[in-house]
C-alpha cells in the first residue's frame, strides 16, 4: 500500500482506517455524482501516479490515495485538502488505467461536492471570482492591450460582463463563492469565526 501523505496521516496510519472518521453516505453521493460511478473499479494498481503530472512535482499528491479515501468514506479529511482541487484533468491516469476507472473524473466530482458544501481552493475561488467580475479567466492589463496595438494586432473581442453574470448567477455561482465557509489555501477565516 503507498504510505499516506503527511495530510492523510491522522486517518490512515500504517495502511489502517480509523473507523471513526468513514462516512457511508458519502460513498453513496459520490457514486451518485457525475464522475463518481466509477469508483469502486479502482484496485489500486497506482500507475495513475506513476502517469501524473502533478505527482511528478508535488510528491504528496497521488490520485490513487485520493481514490482509496473516497472508497472508505473519508469525506472529512479530503474535504480539508487541497489535493483534491490539483487535477489538472489531463486525463494521462484513465489512458494507463487498466480498469478504465477515471480517477481525474473521480477528483473533479469529490471537489463538487466540497464545493456544494461551502468548501473551494483560494485559486478556484479567485479565478471564478476573475470571471463573474471581467467574464475572462485573466484580467488583461491595460498595458498588454496597448502593446498588442502597438505592433499590429487587433483588439480583444469585448466581453458582455452582463450576460456572463447573469448565466454564472443562474448555476448559483455568485452566491455559492460568496457563502463558502472553508478556504482553503487562504488564511481567510472560516465563516462565523
Amino acid at each position: 500500500m503507498a504510505s499516506a501523505s503527511p495530510e492523510s496521516e491522522n486517518t490512515i496510519k500504517g495502511g489502517k482506517v480509523n473507523l471513526n472518521q468513514v462516512d457511508r453516505n458519502f460513498v453513496k453521493e459520490l457514486e451518485k455524482t457525475p464522475g463518481g460511478e466509477d469508483l469502486r473499479l479502482c484496485y489500486q494498481c497506482g500507475v495513475c501516479i506513476s502517469s501524473c503530472p502533478v505527482s511528478r512535482f508535488l510528491s504528496g499528491y497521488k490520485p490513487a490515495q485520493i481514490v482509496r479515501m473516497a472508497v472508505y468514506g473519508l469525506k472529512d479529511e479530503l474535504f480539508a485538502s487541497k489535493n483534491i482541487w490539483l487535477c489538472s484533468t489531463c486525463y494521462a491516469c484513465l489512458e494507463r488505467c487498466p480498469e478504465g476507472v477515471k480517477p481525474a473524473d473521480i477528483i473533479r466530482a469529490i471537489a463538487n461536492l466540497a464545493f456544494r458544501e461551502g468548501i473551494i481552493h483560494i485559486a478556484f475561488k479567485e479565478a471564478a471570482t476573475t470571471i463573474l467580475n471581467t467574464g475572462r479567466m485573466f484580467e488583461v492589463p491595460e498595458i498588454r492591450k496597448k502593446k498588442r496595438e502597438k505592433v499590429g494586432l487587433p483588439k480583444l473581442p469585448e466581453v458582455d460582463i452582463e450576460e456572463v453574470k447573469k448565466l454564472l448567477k443562474s448555476t448559483g455561482l455568485e452566491e455559492r463563492l460568496s457563502n463558502a465557509r472553508k478556504v482553503l489555501g487562504s488564511s481567510e477565516p472560516k465563516k462565523g469565526e
